[in-house]
C-alpha cells in the first residue's frame, strides 16, 4: 500500500503539480493555479452540466479523475500514519521491597481507594469528601480536563472538510487614463483653451525666451499654459468610464486529506494529553486527601497536646504553692521554690505556640475544603480524639505502584504525547492533497443576483511538497526526538522517586512505631511513679 501511494506521489511530482494545483471553472477550461498559501483550499462541487457535453466532458474528467485518485488515497491510507508506533515502556522493578523497609509488615494488597475510612473518624470522612468537592486545585485539574477534551475536538475536527459561507458588494469605475480607458476623441473645450494660451504664450516675449532656454522642447509652452491656468495636464481626449455594481453570494468548501497520518498523530498526542491531565487530577486528588488527612490530625493532636500543657500548668502551679509552704516552714530550700517557678513558666510558654499552630491548622484546613480560613473554627475547635491507624498495615510489591500511582502513569502519557509529536513533523516530509470549490451568484444588478445566468462555481484537487525548506523539518524531527527521549528520563526519575519515596515511607512507619512502643513505656513509668 506504501508503495502505491508513493508511485502517486511520484506521478504527481512528474506532472509538475507540486505546488501547483488546477481548477475546473464555468467554462470548462482547466487552468493551472499558483497556490501560494500553506493550506490548499480544494473545491470539491461537481460540474453536472458539463458533464452532458461529450466535447467537454474529456478535460473534466482529468480533473475528476485527480479528485477520486486523492479521496482513494485517503481512505486506503487513513490507517497509515508516518512515525514511531508507540509502545508503552516496561521498565524493570525488583520482585520486593528491601528487607529493612518491610521488617515488621504484612504482605498483602490493600484497598487504597478509601484508605481514610480505616481510621473510623466520621469528623475526617466528612471533611475528605468536603474537600473533594470544594478544593480549588481539584477545580483548575477539572477545568485542565475540560480543556484538554476541548483540544482534543479541536485536533478531530480538522478530518472534516470546512464550509464558509460570504457574500459582499462592491461599487467600482476603472480609470479613463489608464489601460482600460477608451479611444481618443477629439479635443474638449478644455484642451482648445489651453491650445489657445499656448499659441498666446509661444509668440510672447516669455515664449521665445522659454524657446530659447529650451530648444529642443517644443511643447514646452504648452504645458506653461496648463500649468498657469490649473488645468489637467496629458491625456484629456479619453471618455469616461462607466460605473459599476458587482453583488456575490456564495460558499466556500475545502478538505485536506491526510494520506501520511499527520492529523492521526494530532489525535494520538491530544488522546495521550488528555489522560494525562485526568492522571494529574488523581494526583492532585491523591495529595489533597493526604494533605486533608495529616491536618486534621495535626488539629487533633494540637488539641490534645493544649489540653496536656493546660493540665500540667494547673499541677505545676499547686506544686509551686506546696513548694513555697514547705519554703516557709523551713523544710525546702529556697532553690526548690525557684526550680518550681521555672518549670511552671517554662510550661506556660509552651501554650501560646500550641494555641497558635492550632488556629493555623484550622485556617488550612478551610482553604483546602474551599472555604474562607475561619469558616470551619468552630467545627474544628470542639475537641475530639486522635484518630487512631489500624493495628495492621499490608503491603504490596514494587510493580504496584505502576497501576496505583497517578504521577507515573501522567509521566507515561506525556512520553506519548511526545512520541505522537514525532509523526506531526515527520508528515510535514510527505506531500499534502487537498480538495476544494466554490459555489455561489455574482451579478451587477441585484434582482438578478440568483438566476441561473448568475451562477459561478469552481473546484479541483491540489498537491502541495515541500521539496526543500533548507533542512528545518529534519531539524524540527530531531528537537521533537530529543524531546522524547527527555520525556522518558522524566518517566525514570519519577519512577525512581516513587519507589525511593514508598520504601522511605515504609522505614519511618516502623520506626515511629516503635518510638509511639518507647513513648507509651515512659508515660506508664512516670505514672506508676507519681501513683508511688
Amino acid at each position: 500500500m506504501r508503495q502505491w501511494a508513493t508511485n502517486v506521489v511520484s506521478f504527481c511530482i512528474r506532472a509538475r503539480f507540486s505546488r501547483w494545483g488546477y481548477q475546473r471553472n464555468r467554462s470548462n477550461i482547466v487552468t493551472p493555479q499558483r497556490r501560494p498559501n500553506v493550506s490548499l483550499e480544494v473545491k470539491c462541487l461537481m460540474d453536472i452540466e458539463s458533464c452532458a457535453s461529450p466535447a467537454l466532458a474529456g478535460r473534466g474528467r482529468i480533473a475528476w479523475r485527480f479528485a477520486m485518485v486523492v479521496l482513494f488515497m485517503g481512505a486506503a491510507l487513513s490507517g497509515c500514519a508516518v512515525g514511531p508506533h508507540y509502545r508503552p515502556p516496561t521498565p524493570e522493578l525488583p520482585d520486593g521491597w528491601h528487607q529493612a523497609a518491610v521488617e515488621g509488615l504484612a504482605a498483602g494488597n490493600a484497598s487504597v481507594e478509601t484508605w481514610w475510612q480505616a481510621f473510623e473518624d466520621e469528623t475526617l470522612s466528612r471533611l475528605i469528601k468536603r474537600a473533594a468537592e470544594g478544593n480549588l486545585d481539584v477545580r483548575m485539574a477539572v477545568l485542565r480536563i475540560r480543556q484538554a477534551r476541548a483540544l482534543r475536538g479541536v485536533a478531530a475536527g480538522e478530518f472534516l472538510p470546512s464550509l464558509t459561507g460570504q457574500g459582499s458588494y462592491q461599487r467600482s469605475k476603472t480609470s479613463a487614463n489608464g489601460v482600460m480607458g477608451g479611444e481618443p476623441q477629439a479635443p474638449g473645450k478644455g484642451a482648445q483653451f489651453a491650445g489657445s494660451v499656448a499659441r498666446g504664450i509661444a509668440g510672447s516675449t516669455l515664449g521665445q525666451a522659454l524657446s530659447t532656454a529650451v530648444p529642443n522642447m517644443p511643447g514646452v509652452t504648452n504645458s506653461v499654459a496648463n500649468g498657469l491656468i490649473g488645468l489637467i495636464p496629458g491625456r484629456t481626449g479619453l471618455p469616461e468610464t462607466d460605473e459599476m455594481n458587482l453583488h456575490a453570494v456564495g460558499f466556500d468548501a475545502s478538505w485536506e486529506i491526510y494520506v501520511f497520518g499527520g492529523i492521526q498523530r494530532t489525535i494520538e498526542a491530544a488522546d495521550a494529553y488528555l489522560a494525562a491531565t485526568v492522571e494529574d487530577y488523581r494526583s492532585v486528588l491523591v495529595s489533597l486527601l493526604a494533605e486533608v488527612a495529616t491536618t486534621y490530625i495535626d488539629i487533633r493532636t494540637l488539641q490534645s497536646q493544649i489540653e496536656a500543657t493546660t493540665h500540667n500548668i494547673e499541677l505545676q502551679k499547686e506544686a509551686l504553692v506546696l513548694t513555697q509552704a514547705r519554703f516557709d516552714l523551713g523544710l525546702a530550700p529556697e532553690l526548690n521554690v525557684r526550680q518550681a517557678e521555672v518549670n511552671l513558666a517554662s510550661t506556660e510558654s509552651q501554650l501560646p505556640l500550641l494555641e497558635s499552630g492550632l488556629a493555623i491548622a484550622i485556617y488550612r484546613m478551610g482553604v483546602l475544603v474551599g472555604l474562607e480560613p475561619s469558616a470551619l473554627y468552630d467545627e474544628l475547635s470542639v475537641e475530639g480524639p486522635i484518630p487512631q491507624p489500624p493495628l495492621e498495615t499490608l503491603i504490596g510489591v514494587p510493580a504496584d505502584i505502576l497501576r496505583r500511582r497517578p504521577d507515573i502513569r501522567a509521566a507515561e502519557r506525556r512520553l506519548a504525547v511526545e512520541t505522537a509529536k514525532i509523526g506531526v513533523a515527520t508528515a510535514d516530509l510527505y506531500p499534502r492533497f487537498t480538495l476544494s470549490g466554490t459555489f455561489g451568484f455574482e451579478a451587477t444588478d441585484l434582482n438578478h443576483l440568483l438566476d441561473a445566468r448568475s451562477i459561478t462555481y469552481g473546484f479541483g484537487p491540489a498537491v502541495r511538497w515541500n521539496i526543500f525548506d533548507g533542512l528545518r523539518n529534519l531539524n524540527r524531527i530531531a528537537a521533537q526526538e530529543a524531546a522524547t527521549h527527555q520525556a522518558y528520563v522524566l518517566y525514570e526519575r519519577t519512577l525512581l522517586f516513587a519507589l525511593q519515596e514508598v520504601e522511605s515511607s515504609m522505614v519511618a512507619y516502623k520506626r515511629e512505631q516503635v518510638r509511639r512502643d518507647a513513648l507509651l513505656r515512659a508515660t506508664e513509668f512516670s505514672r506508676f511513679t507519681r501513683d508511688r
